[in-house]
């Protein structure tokens, strides 16, 4: 389970939205981690079911991540390959 806290814990940045911006009727929000050019984002809050968030990668639709340590790991894989 991926909960707020952890998203800021990892450096992932609020972004907010509001019914100008969006065109909804409401304010949400969602995260967004930048590790270069490389962009993981999360679903809007809103749409967060048991406090569990969930990731995925910007603009490609094979990967979801819901557990922690997978996140964390694939964090780290990516911040390592970064010259």
């Amino acid at each position: 389970m991926i909960k707020e806290k952890n998203l800021i814990e990892l450096g992932f940045e609020r972004q907010d939205e509001t019914p100008e911006s969006s065109g909804f009727d409401y304010d949400w929000h969602y995260y967004t981690l930048d590790i270069e050019d490389f962009c993981l984002i999360t679903n809007a809050n809103d749409e967060v079911k048991d406090d569990s968030w969930k990731v995925f990668i910007f603009d490609y639709k094979g990967f979801e991540f819901t557990e922690l340590e997978k996140l964390k790991l694939f964090i780290d894989v990516l911040k390592s390959a970064v010259k």
